[in-house]
C-alpha cells in the first residue's frame, strides 16, 4: 500500500521554483591608493603592514614596529612607527626635503621630552602627513600619521 501512495504524494509536492543568484556579498573594497608621493606599499614589511603608506615616508635604515588603523574612508588614516639608531636630526633633515613642497600647517616641539612634531598637506589638499620624532634612548622614534582626504 505504501508503495501505491507515493506516486499520488509526490504528485502533490510543487514543484521546485527556479531562483535567481543571490548577489556577491559586499566584499571589502580596497582602496586605490594615489599619492602626490608616488608608489605605496600594498603589503607587510618585516612584520608589519605597511599597505597604503607611500614608500617615500618609509624612512631609509629605518625598522617598522607597528601599524594602526585602516584606511577606511576619506580623513581616516593609519599611523606606522618606525625607529632607527640614526640622529633626530637626520630623520627631520630627510623629511623636511622630502615634504618641502607640501604646506606645513602644524608643527610643536617640547624639548624637555626629546619630541618634535610637524604636520604637512599637499597643495590640493588630497593627503596629509603627520611626522613625530622623539628620542629614547639610542634610538629615535618616528611615528607618521598618514591620510588620503580622498580614497
Amino acid at each position: 500500500m505504501a508503495i501505491t501512495l507515493l506516486p499520488l504524494l509526490l504528485t502533490n509536492c510543487p514543484k521546485p521554483q527556479k531562483t535567481t543568484p543571490l548577489p556577491p556579498a559586499n566584499e571589502e573594497k580596497q582602496p586605490q591608493f594615489r599619492s602626490a608621493l608616488g608608489e605605496v606599499f600594498l603589503g607587510t614589511v618585516q612584520e608589519v603592514d605597511l599597505t597604503g603608506l607611500p614608500k617615500k615616508l618609509f624612512y631609509p635604515r629605518a625598522r617598522p614596529t607597528a601599524r594602526y588603523g585602516k584606511y577606511e574612508r576619506p580623513r581616516w588614516g593609519c599611523s606606522y612607527n618606525f625607529e632607527t639608531t640614526d640622529s633626530p636630526e637626520s630623520v627631520w633633515d630627510y623629511y623636511h626635503k622630502l615634504l618641502k613642497n607640501w604646506k606645513m600647517v602644524d608643527g610643536n616641539e617640547v624639548k624637555e621630552w626629546n619630541y618634535k612634531f610637524e604636520t604637512y598637506v599637499t597643495k590640493d589638499d588630497k593627503e596629509v602627513v603627520q611626522v613625530n620624532i622623539s628620542r629614547k634612548n639610542d634610538k629615535t622614534i618616528i611615528v607618521i600619521a598618514h591620510t588620503y582626504n580622498e580614497l
